[in-house]
């Protein structure tokens, strides 16, 4: 066997196949940072899902914050009649809705919604009024 010489003071040290992976890490994660800054809706995120179960006379979970943006309501009813979602934004208006869900069915919706607190309710007669109603959150 032939002694390795050691490098000499001041030089620097060998680059192997480690400098190589690292420079090209390098480069690939600062070409993958700009195409999201040049385009963010590229990459765009899944919506946030808001997983609700409807029962008489009640939505669960009761309560539910949420980041802004597009959100997937899926809705299972686990009653024994039918219900509904509708979703009413701060000012009253009705800005989400699934018209019926049976009985063992789950259903889905998307919605884009802007913060501030919401009502999730059902339509149905009697209902909302009966306490099948929800509060959801949605936070900046």
């Amino acid at each position: 066997m032939r002694p390795v010489a050691a490098p000499a003071a001041g030089s620097p040290p060998p680059r192997g196949r480690g400098h190589f992976i690292g420079a090209s890490l390098l480069a690939f994660s600062l070409v993958a940072l700009s195409v999201v800054l040049m385009f963010p809706d590229a990459v765009r995120s899944s919506p946030s899902t808001i997983r609700l179960v409807a029962e008489e006379f009640r939505f669960t979970p009761k309560e539910v914050t949420i980041p802004t943006g597009d959100i997937a309501f899926a809705v299972t009813n686990q009653g024994e009649i039918e219900h509904n979602l509708a979703v009413e934004d701060p000012g009253g208006k009705r800005v989400v809705q699934i018209a019926i869900i049976e009985p063992g069915e789950t259903k889905s919706i998307t919605a884009s919604l802007p913060a501030g607190t919401y009502v999730i309710y059902c339509t149905l007669p009697g209902h909302r009024e009966a306490g099948m109603a929800a509060t959801l959150r949605v936070r900046p």
